[in-house]
């Protein structure tokens, strides 16, 4: 018979365990979500693996997904519904049902994965009529953006789900489950990134002044990103009004202050200090 002090240490090396894979998980979902930021923006700070950002946006980002788990409850609920009236068919039509539904999530993964890719190099590159809408929700013009993330979580979860679901009945691994499987993990590695193109931290930072060494910037300047250990990259326009980045040693900063904090969307309308 086991004893009870036996039981508590394996159940606290059981928990310790789950909280490290779930730690370590949320660690390179911030790591996902500060790089997918980076390539939106067209920044490039310089990355490590090893970086107290990846904290906090990976636990961000594990707070944003269960809200948006939150906000599609009733989708999910809905469809459970339907699945369970849906498992009453008969063999064939059944199959036919559940293939629809699988090219229907596929494709869902497929627009998901394109409109997250299409957001690139935003401070630099005026957007063309065909990927506006998208700009703006990365600036946070709109909220397409959030709408897209709770679809995405809502199509993993059900991949998940359904996947858990087909594999009881069947008590083994086939096309449908294989198929599935490959969708919610395709989805699970890009919500992080969804997260850092569309959500992730929108604020900038004017500066009151140009740092040493820096020239080709007219007022304001702005502070947009920071990357590993001493890089920062500053936004501004030169004389011709373009947008232009800079990346400097984060020692250039010391001295120099902050004078507002502002989104992305007012720096880009040309928001300045009144």
């Amino acid at each position: 018979m086991a004893m009870p002090g036996s039981e508590l240490a394996e159940a606290a090396k059981n928990a310790g365990i789950v909280l490290t894979a779930a730690s370590g998980a949320a660690y390179a979902c911030g790591y996902l979500v500060v790089r997918a930021r980076a390539h939106a923006l067209g920044t490039d700070p310089g990355f490590t693996l090893i970086d107290q950002n990846y904290v906090f946006a990976g636990v961000r980002f594990v707070m944003l997904t269960l809200f948006a788990l939150l906000l599609a409850a009733p989708l999910l609920l809905a469809i459970r519904t339907a699945g369970r009236w849906i498992a009453r068919l008969d063999p064939a039509p059944l199959l036919a049902v559940e293939w629809g539904a699988v090219l229907i999530l596929g494709c869902a993964t497929i627009i998901a994965f394109v409109l997250t890719f299409a957001v690139a190099n935003v401070l630099l590159e005026p957007p063309s009529s065909g990927r506006a809408m998208l700009t703006d929700a990365m600036l946070g013009r709109n909220n397409l953006g959030v709408l897209a993330i709770v679809v995405t979580t809502a199509v993993a979860a059900v991949a998940l789900l359904w996947a858990r679901s087909h594999l009881a009945a069947i008590g083994a691994f086939d096309a449908v489950s294989t198929v599935l499987m490959l969708i919610a993990g395709l989805l699970l590695v890009l919500l992080p990134m969804q997260h850092g193109v569309f959500v992730a931290d929108r604020k900038v930072r004017q500066l009151d002044r140009l740092p040493d060494g820096v020239t080709g910037l007219a007022a304001p300047v702005w502070l947009v990103d920071r990357g590993a250990g001493d890089r920062a990259v500053l936004f501004g326009r030169d004389a011709g009004g373009n947008g232009k980045l800079v990346t400097v040693k984060a020692d250039k900063l010391d001295g120099v202050g902050v004078i507002r904090v502002t989104t992305l969307a007012g720096m880009m309308d040309g928001e300045s200090r009144p």
